[in-house]
């Protein structure tokens, strides 16, 4: 039998400074160390494989010795339009979501600067670039019919042990907003056992909406020089700004008419913020008339972040209790949490075949080993909080990934013509049941120069195959989720 419960037990949760709960975890570290090169259209269009290119603003993120190879100053905006997909499978049903988002995916001003005639270093170029390295402005959905599996259980497994009284310190943002709203109740009225509204294996339906938005941009400082246009050396100081915002959506709806729980909604809402730096450096070495090659490195990115979150639950029966209520609502208090993320450092490795005013092909290969992505407790001492467990799920779950991208351009006249290729492999350990496929990148494009003014426009099409649990994976089959991106953008760029 239903009956009314005080919020008693969340007032003395707030009394008590509870913020635990939303733990951050080794996916956390993984959405901001996962960053693909950005740049301009011709950039994009030569499918990031830009590297030993240079003179392109993409050279940026790359490899920013390739800016020593500009003998001009330039000034560069890149607007972009992206539609990005998802189509999910969940124990058979199939779904499918999308959004889009106009932005500015590249800003630089490049200033090069010539040296006296006599001087073995002939150059040196600086300047600025703004670049967005993510998005992640995505709509997803999952539906599961008749599923055998219920977030309840979750909730009951996680209270067991702990006293009614003490869900609200204990577990604010889950399992006592599964009790306060009924959706699991005690054995009696001393036991520590609880049971579930909805009896695990009963069939139910449900629908799963994950709605995210926001990105990460870097503002790079840089400086390269050109020595004898045989040596290119070059180094950035990147500042990154975060913004990361979703919510989560999880309802489901018993089909067993003969139980009193009709349906449930589970939500969550968080917003990231913060900002971080890092440092790229690189050289590339003219071996000879037709050939470069370049090496790159770049250093972490050192971040500082802050979540906000709380989370809700409302649930539906079909009987009402002794007062008329047949639908409960209960909210967590709201949270927050201070923490770092470290990124791991990566490696770039480049070449580009010159044939001379006709064309090039471009080659980068990028190591990045996941595993020393790191999270660390905030530089404000607020929290003693060491992640240890979380750093052993990163060094456990991920793993190194080798990338390719190629490219190839070529003239005819003021007018050019591009086509490029890129793999990026999942960062999931082999073992992980969350690892999915690599993500491949096509793209292509055209641009016109002239002696001040160019144009480019390139054509981004991206697809890769995920993995997810939507809860406990002891409980649940993974959802499976094809992501696709396409993406338009126009360059235009103007040089004095």
């Amino acid at each position: 039998m239903l009956h009314h419960r005080s919020a008693l037990f969340i007032v003395i949760g707030l009394l008590c400074g509870v913020h635990t709960a939303r733990g951050q975890s080794e996916e956390d570290a993984l959405r901001f160390s996962n960053l693909l090169p950005g740049g301009t259209a011709r950039s994009w269009a030569l499918g990031g494989a830009i590297g030993a290119v240079g003179a392109d603003p993409g050279s940026v993120i790359t490899n920013p010795a390739g800016l020593g190879l500009y003998n001009t100053s330039e000034f560069s905006l890149t607007p972009q339009f992206e539609v990005n997909n998802s189509r999910s499978d969940h124990y058979g049903t199939i779904a499918e979501d999308n959004d889009n988002r106009f932005s500015f995916n590249n800003i630089s001003l490049i200033l090069s600067s010539p040296n006296d005639a006599d001087s073995d270093w002939r150059s040196g170029t600086f300047g600025v670039s703004f670049d967005r390295q993510a998005s992640y402005h995505w709509e997803e959905r999952a539906i599961g019919k008749g599923v055998p599996t219920t977030i309840l259980q979750k909730f009951v497994n996680e209270a067991t042990g702990t006293a009614p009284g003490n869900l609200a310190i204990d577990f604010p943002f889950t399992s006592n907003l599964a009790y306060q709203t009924y959706g699991i109740d005690p054995l009696d009225s001393t036991s520590t056992s609880y049971l579930s509204q909805i009896p695990f294996g009963s069939p139910i339906d449900q629908d799963h909406r994950i709605s995210t938005s926001g990105r990460l941009n870097t503002t790079s400082f840089f400086y390269a020089a050109n020595y004898l246009d045989k040596l290119y050396l070059g180094a950035t100081i990147g500042v990154s700004g975060v913004r990361y915002e979703r919510q989560t959506t999880h309802r489901e709806t018993s089909l067993d008419t003969d139980l009193q729980l009709k349906d449930l909604t589970y939500t969550e809402k968080l917003l990231t913020t913060g900002s971080g730096f890092d440092l790229k450096v690189g050289v590339i070495g003219r071996v000879s008339s037709k050939m470069r090659l370049g090496l790159s490195f770049h250093s972490p990115k050192w971040l500082q972040l802050t979540d906000v979150y709380t989370y809700g639950m409302t649930t539906n029966f079909r009987v009402a209790d002794t007062q008329g209520n047949t639908r409960y609502i209960q909210d967590s208090p709201d949270g927050n949490f201070n923490y770092r993320v470290r990124t791991p450092w990566k490696v770039l490795a480049s070449a580009v075949y010159i044939a001379g005013q006709h064309g090039l092909v471009s080659i980068d290969y990028g190591y990045t080993n996941f595993r020393q992505a790191k999270l660390n407790k905030s530089a404000d001492g607020i929290s003693s909080y060491d992640f240890s467990m979380e750093n052993d799920a990163i060094h456990d779950d991920f793993r190194s990934t080798h990338s390719v991208r190629v490219g190839t351009e070529w003239r005819s006249g003021p007018w050019y013509f591009r086509g490029g290729w890129g793999i990026w492999p999942d960062a999931y350990a082999d073992s992980d049941a969350r690892q999915g496929t690599s993500y491949m990148r096509y793209t292509a494009g055209f641009g016109f120069r002239s002696n001040h003014v160019s144009i480019d426009l390139a054509g981004v099409y991206g697809t890769r195959d995920i993995n997810y649990f939507q809860y406990d994976p002891a409980l649940i089959a993974p959802t499976s989720e094809r992501l696709t991106d396409t993406r338009g953008m126009l360059t235009v760029a103007y040089r004095p």
